[in-house]
């Protein structure tokens, strides 16, 4: 990436969207910010997280009802409980998702490409066509968390596990310039302590479950997730640089951290702001 680019409204502007779960709702604010500067993308790729954010960009919503629908809906209303592959069926959040966007891909405003995993062979798939509300099942399935989705021949899990910021997705679709936003956890944080006693026991537990905090199993668990995919994000991004990354710094957010939405599109927003710069001049990219 060269030090100084211009983005402007006459370019065709990819935008990549990666995925983090609670953490990629900073992609709310960065639409926010991308739409005051008048930088409408021409194409969206974006895997889970990401990708559900995208899907509503590409629907034709705009930054405002983005953010209304990322801090209004309750994360509950979409959750229901599966017996055998995961937590949730994701049954639930089909639903809310067919209220709200087109059943295909056809139907949206502008080109989206999804991403997911096939967790029998390994290998990445693209999904840019046909069922839409399946697709998004899929990119967002978190292994462990939402039960794998059927396309085809194929079991499909989160796109993340193979490409967080899919940057790859977008090659050879003629983009003259490409936004990629990187919402992955930072590797420095250390895993949780263990609980030592009766009640702090008890208080870890119902932390658990209200989302604030993580038990230690899950939390190493995780965490080396996050290391594997830090390094193909790493190497991905050296094979395809975008012109521009922007990768929020959210050292106290974890993935499934909802509660803090609020503060997350506002890191978002900020970083956003940070890297535009003045609206009257040309871009700063990091080297």
């Amino acid at each position: 990436m060269s030090e100084h680019i211009d983005i402007g409204p006459d370019h065709r502007l990819g935008l990549v969207l990666g995925g983090g779960g609670a953490r990629g709702l900073a992609a709310v604010g960065i639409v926010d910010v991308l739409e005051e500067r008048g930088l409408r993308p021409a194409m969206v790729a974006g895997t889970s997280m990401g990708a559900l954010v995208g899907a509503f960009l590409c629907a034709g919503y705009g930054a405002a009802e983005i953010h209304a629908l990322a801090l209004g809906s309750k994360w509950t209303d979409v959750i229901d409980i599966s017996a055998s592959g995961g937590l949730m069926k994701g049954d639930r959040f089909a639903q809310w998702l067919a209220d709200r966007l087109p059943q295909t891909f056809e139907e949206l405003d502008m080109p989206l490409v999804c991403t997911a995993t096939d967790i029998d062979s390994g290998e990445l798939v693209i999904l840019d066509k046909g069922d839409l509300i399946v697709a998004l099942r899929a990119t967002c399935a978190f292994p462990g968390a939402f039960s794998p989705v059927r396309i085809g021949e194929r079991n499909l899990v989160d796109g993340g596990l193979k490409s967080t910021v899919p940057v790859l997705a977008l090659r050879g679709t003629g983009m003259d310039r490409v936004i990629a936003c990187d919402f992955q956890a930072p590797l420095g944080r250390p895993v949780v302590p263990a609980a030592t006693d009766a009640f702090r026991t008890w208080a870890r537990f119902w932390e658990t479950l209200t989302f604030r905090r993580r038990n230690l199993a899950a939390d190493i668990l995780l965490k080396a997730v996050d290391i594997l995919q830090a390094e193909v994000c790493r190497r991905q991004l050296l094979d395809d640089p975008p012109d521009l990354l922007l990768a929020p710094p959210m050292p106290g957010v974890n993935l499934e951290d909802f509660r803090l939405a609020p503060k997350i599109v506002e890191l978002g927003a900020a970083a956003a702001r940070a890297a535009l710069g003045n609206p009257d001049q040309e871009c700063e990219v990091a080297p």
